[in-house]
């Protein structure tokens, strides 16, 4: 082969893994201050666009968490209005990360969300700690038992009551369905009020770090 059509091949790969793919997806990003949920416009192998439902976050390496549970470190390129484009610290496997391939099973995203939560059971009102939330349900820490498809509502700061019934529970933590999706928008807005920017640093950023992939 020429050293022409050598070079000529090599560009035309290089163009191919940049090439992005469309997805429109739902996932997670990781930060220092806490865990947002965002929406994946499109892939390349070295690179991805990701949408927010809010402000771009500052920090410039964060981390991606998809749907199957698998972590990418990402590090931002340029950002746009609650938009920002990112590459990856290593070449991606494509058609892993689009196919969310893994041993175990997508469902939706869930944000670890730490807080205090007002639990409605009929005249019972309490305070548990929520553990985390998705746009489907959610689990919290509670001292009390809860019978399973009891049909209950809670309350955190920033959202809307909610209502759902329980799905499981095991010694003082317990699963809620919600009788109605959440929107994936006020998600991420009752994410980004608990968890400002600003906040002080938590400790689960190294955590999802070191099971990250391509590290």
């Amino acid at each position: 082969m020429t050293t022409d059509a050598s070079n000529s091949m090599t560009r035309t790969q290089t163009h191919a893994s940049a090439r992005p793919s469309l997805m429109l997806r739902s996932a997670k990003v990781v930060c220092q201050t806490g865990q947002y949920a965002c929406v994946i416009r499109d892939v390349s192998k070295l690179g991805t666009s990701i949408a927010f439902l809010h402000e771009v976050p500052p920090e410039p390496r964060i981390l991606l968490s998809l749907g199957n549970g698998l972590i990418y470190p990402i590090e931002r390129v340029w950002a746009g209005k609650r938009q920002a484009g990112y590459r990856f610290a290593n070449e991606l496997e494509l058609t892993e990360f689009i196919h969310e391939s893994a041993p175990f099973e997508a469902r939706p995203v869930r944000l670890e969300i730490k807080t205090t939560a007002r639990l409605i059971d009929g005249r019972d009102h309490h305070h548990v700690k929520l553990l985390d939330i998705s746009t489907h349900g959610a689990k919290f820490e509670s001292g009390s038992k809860h019978a399973e498809q009891r049909l209950i509502g809670f309350q955190v700061q920033g959202m809307a009551q909610q209502l759902g019934k329980v799905v499981w529970q095991s010694d003082e933590v317990f699963g809620l369905q919600f009788q109605q999706p959440i929107a994936l928008q006020e998600l991420a807005l009752a994410a980004l009020r608990l968890q400002p920017y600003d906040a002080p640093i938590k400790g689960g950023f190294s955590e999802a770090l070191s099971n990250a992939r391509a590290a």
